[in-house]
């Protein structure tokens, strides 16, 4: 049997440089998804070689492997992660496998796994110049929320640093409660990973921005690198009762962080139509298909 383990903060020295040579751009290469989810989707990690395997939900019943990430013998890999579904007497099923990965699982074992898209967990990946400049007809209502916001507040923005966590905190809080009655002080399993990004700013090197309007915090966003080339907004904020604020927030910190990255990937909609409908307003440059891959037979 493997041996997985929730992921640790010291694991990051092992875990992004695997994850950063293997070049995907969705948001589980990125050790903060692993790290600030571990608790909600029951995340474990383990090592293999060059290899990280990955299992959510681990222990449920439901457990779900992620197609194998780093270099090595990959039908040797999926034995192993084969091997351990057994083991453990739950099905053994891969997930987020995205197009080219199940062309090369097929290639690899042809004709013993099925593939079924998840649209719910679909990546949104946009241009990065895009978010910047806004430009063209097809970015007219971005460019509106922009000005009519300026017109209608006062406000600032600033990078997030320890000075301000007190108020990213604050506008968690408050945006759990404007939007889940149900959440008890706005304590939710996303705030949860919200505050473990702040207390862990730092060494997972992340980075993120928050607007205050008529000097009150009221938005925030906070993301880390996944490559050079892509950098993934883990989390974006913003209270009722300003109009564009989202716009603003998204605009202001793609403007000043993210110019040296071709592209940012804004992560999945869950199927929630509203979340669906806001980014698909972005224009995604591609949505980075998901797959789950079942045995029709054993390896």
């Amino acid at each position: 049997m493997l041996e997985f383990k929730i992921p640790k903060i010291e694991d990051r020295e092992w875990v992004q440089p695997i994850l950063t040579a293997a070049e995907g751009m969705g948001n589980e290469f990125a050790f903060g998804t692993l790290f600030l989810w571990s608790e909600a989707y029951s995340c474990r990690i383990c090592r293999h070689g060059d290899f990280i395997f990955v299992c959510y939900n681990y222990g449920s019943g439901e457990d779900l492997y992620t197609y194998p990430i780093g270099r090595g013998d990959l039908r040797e890999a999926l034995e192993l992660l084969e091997k351990d579904a057994q083991e453990r007497n739950v099905s053994f099923r891969l997930w987020g496998l995205s197009r080219e990965d199940c062309e090369e699982l097929e290639g690899e074992v042809p004709g013993r796994f099925q593939y079924q898209p998840f649209r719910d967990d679909f990546d949104y990946i946009y241009r990065t110049q895009d978010l910047i400049q806004l430009a063209g007809r097809k970015y007219h209502g971005k460019r509106n929320h922009l000005s009519q916001f300026s017109r209608n507040f006062s406000w600032s923005y600033e990078d997030i640093s320890p000075e301000n966590f007190e108020d990213v905190r604050a506008v968690a809080l408050e945006w759990a409660r404007q939007n889940d009655p149900e959440a008890a002080g706005g304590l939710t399993q996303e705030n949860g990973a919200i505050f473990k990004a702040l207390e862990y700013f730092a060494p997972l090197k992340l980075s993120g921005g928050l607007i205050r309007v008529e000097g009150k915090p009221a938005a925030f966003t906070i993301g880390e690198e996944i490559n050079p080339c892509c950098f993934v907004l883990h989390f974006e904020k913003a209270l009722e009762g300003y109009l564009g604020l989202y716009t603003v927030i998204n605009h202001e910190f793609a403007s000043r962080n993210l110019s040296q990255y071709e592209y940012v990937n804004r992560e999945e909609d869950m199927g929630i139509e509203g979340i669906r409908k806001a980014k698909l307003s972005y224009r995604p440059a591609l949505l980075l298909e998901k797959y789950v891959a079942s045995p029709k037979r054993a390896l």
